[in-house]
């Protein structure tokens, strides 16, 4: 009796034990956590190998991917992106990995980017991305190429890392060096030296007092996993200065009364910074003879950094001032440097008398007396009257006489009024002609 008691006992317990666990692996997938990758994420997906062009133009490839999930569950699909806006997506049942080739033509050349999402029954999901041409591609660039400082300053240049070609992720990381070996008394540093393309790191130089004039090339290196690219500036370490310049270097005084103030002629100086020069600078000028003065609009000026600055020279010349052509010398002075340059100047001979007017004055006395009487005698000449021809003109006879008519019907004489007759008996007109 208890061996029939215990008998289906046990066997209860065994099918509980054998069964129960992977019932409640597959029936219920959230709850599954008898993996030991319950805590991350248990799928994962992967390429195959490089792709494969199976078509060089219009490009076709062929993708081959695989995706794996833990013991219990299943993959339930794949999706896949082309990068050129074309999906594909292949629904899985029951399989825990899958693998999955599929070809894709393009309809243009380019790096696009290929990636693929595999789901699980967990509800979990894993991407893998790749990009159709390698990744290892980057540009390196720096500039200014060239720069020029005096010893102790320093200089800075812009070291550009850009990206080509790109179609995945964020970019291709790169690592900065300089490969050239610093000269005496020069030290450089990268920031950032390193970064994920595009980034722009800043080379900075300084210089110093024992750094030795000269030009320098500096090689700028950046590494990526697979590639290596090199660009180089120069560096042109050289002594400040300045140069002196006079514009116009010649100048002319032509003649002039000495009854008239000084004749003032200008010229202007100019200061040319080199290397960075930036101290001011003292003018003077020396070589004027006796009677010819000059003077600076600034006795002292200061260039900007490789510039200019320029100040008028103003000379005022007198009759004093002996004919002849003059050197002078303009002269500046700044951090410990002496300049010089050259003024020529020409003065002609003063007119000494003045202008002698007496023989004008009897020339025009001389044409007043020749004039007035001429002028008087037009001014009272009279007028002379012609008589005009006479013309003997025959005498005009006087009109005929009007005989009266008789009135025809009274018989007293009639009178004419307005080419007709009227008789005042009568008191009417009678149209007869006066001469008939």
């Amino acid at each position: 009796m208890l061996l029939k008691t215990v008998l289906p006992v046990a066997l209860l317990i065994l099918i509980f034990a054998i069964f129960v666990p992977a019932a409640m692996g597959h029936t219920s997938p959230n709850t599954h956590s008898s993996s030991p990758e319950a805590n991350g994420n248990p799928l994962t997906v992967w390429f195959n190998g490089a792709f494969q062009l199976t078509l060089a133009y219009p490009p076709a490839y062929e993708f081959n991917v695989a995706a794996k999930t833990a013991s219990g569950l299943w993959i339930t699909s794949l999706h896949w992106d082309f990068g050129d806006g074309a999906t594909r997506d292949v629904p899985y049942s029951g399989q825990s990995q899958v693998s999955d080739i599929e070809d894709h033509q393009y309809t243009s050349q380019g790096n696009f980017c290929v990636s693929v999402t595999a789901y699980d029954s967990a509800g979990n999901v894993a991407t893998v991305s790749q990009p159709l041409l390698p990744n290892f591609g980057f540009t390196l660039n720096a500039t200014p190429a060239s720069q020029t400082v005096a010893p102790s300053a320093s200089a800075a240049y812009n070291v550009d890392v850009g990206q080509w070609p790109l179609a995945c992720g964020g970019g291709v990381s790169v690592s900065l060096t300089v490969s050239s070996s610093p000269p005496p008394g020069v030290t450089w540093s990268l920031n950032p030296s390193s970064g994920n393309t595009p980034f722009t790191s800043t080379l900075q130089v300084q210089t110093s007092a024992a750094t030795p004039t000269g030009t320098y090339t500096i090689t700028i290196v950046g590494n990526s996993a697979n590639v290596s690219h090199s660009t180089t500036v120069s560096l042109v370490v050289n002594n400040p200065y300045f140069a002196l310049s006079v514009a116009p270097s010649s100048l002319f005084v032509p003649p002039q009364p000495n009854t008239q103030p000084g004749e003032m002629n200008t010229t202007t100086v100019t200061i040319q910074s080199f290397n960075g020069f930036n101290s001011p600078v003292s003018l003077s000028i020396s070589g004027l003879p006796n009677g010819l003065s000059a003077s600076f609009f600034q006795p002292t000026i200061t260039p900007p950094p490789n510039g200019q600055i320029g100040t008028v020279l103003t000379f005022t010349t007198s009759c004093s001032v002996s004919p002849g052509s003059y050197v002078m010398v303009v002269q500046g002075n700044g951090a410990n440097m002496t300049k010089q340059t050259n003024v020529n100047f020409t003065v002609a001979a003063c007119t000494t008398e003045g202008i002698n007017i007496i023989p004008y004055v009897l020339l025009g006395i001389v044409g007043l007396i020749i004039l007035v009487p001429i002028i008087f005698l037009l001014l009272n000449r009279k007028p002379t009257v012609i008589a005009p021809a006479v013309v003997p003109v025959a005498p005009i006879p006087p009109p005929p006489a009007i005989v009266p008519m008789p009135c025809p019907v009274c018989g007293n004489p009639m009178r004419p009024v307005e080419l007709r007759w009227y008789c005042d008996i009568c008191q009417r007109y009678i149209w007869i002609h006066p001469e008939e």
